[in-house]
């Protein structure tokens, strides 16, 4: 064998392997800011237009005092969950109170398990986007407190039950 037929393990060069076989870069698409407004704007038409033609969810109705408010207002926050713990965030105790004024305005203060929680961020803006979603609710307020610290003697028996703790 010659050395000009005679190839080393490590020669990787290309000049000998087919075209079928080389490696193919595919051109990616660009899609430039305005082409980006349009297609969202279309989608948000879509989705405008698919909430119209849904059935209407059926709604409580708008409250006529501040503990039937309150009543309502708790119900929608036990729609929300804890994403680690497979209880809602009311059962969990992390709701501390609700407070209705006479306006309709709306105090909520929360904890949440620890400081260093992975929606330390996003809950209390959750919390404050699902009160404000109810019939009735004038404007809402979210303080997230870290005093007194959250336990678990704050849970209710159904969250209890739930975890299996009882």
């Amino acid at each position: 064998m010659t050395s000009e037929t005679k190839r080393d393990v490590m020669d990787v060069g290309t000049a000998d392997v087919p075209d079928a076989n080389k490696p193919v870069t595919a051109e990616r698409p660009t899609v430039s800011p305005q082409e980006g407004a349009y297609f969202l704007d279309k989608f948000l038409e879509q989705k405008a237009e698919s909430a119209e033609d849904a059935t209407p969810a059926k709604k409580a109705p708008a409250a006529s005092t501040p503990e039937e408010l309150q009543a309502n207002i708790v119900a929608a926050l036990q729609e929300i969950y804890d994403p680690e713990i497979p209880v809602n965030i009311y059962e969990l105790g992390l709701i501390y109170g609700v407070d209705v004024a006479a306006d309709f305005s709306t105090h909520v203060t929360m904890t949440l398990t620890t400081p260093h929680c992975p929606v330390a961020e996003s809950m209390p803006g959750e919390v404050e986007l699902k009160v404000a979603s109810v019939d009735g609710v004038n404007g809402v307020t979210v303080d997230l407190v870290w005093d007194p610290p959250w336990d678990m003697s704050k849970m209710s028996d159904e969250a209890r039950l739930e975890l299996g703790l009882l």
